[in-house]
């Protein structure tokens, strides 16, 4: 089992996740978010949905808004 640290609304919160590393897509769903309409950071690097997140590691997640 791994634990990532996920800033958020500028909060930070561990995430336990099965495993050593999980896919970003699968992350935000974890979060209960649609990866539609939010992005994962990790050190300045915007990630892709089918990049990995790894045991121990801290992102960033930007939750895109519609002020339409």
């Amino acid at each position: 089992m791994g634990t990532i640290l996920v800033e958020m609304d500028g909060k930070e919160k561990r995430v336990e996740v099965k495993g050593k590393k999980v896919r970003v897509d699968r992350l935000l769903e974890e979060l209960g978010l649609f990866p539609e309409t939010a992005v994962l950071v990790r050190d300045g690097e915007l990630l892709c949905d089918d990049d990995f997140v790894n045991d121990g590691e801290k992102v960033k997640v930007i939750v895109a808004t519609s002020k339409g």
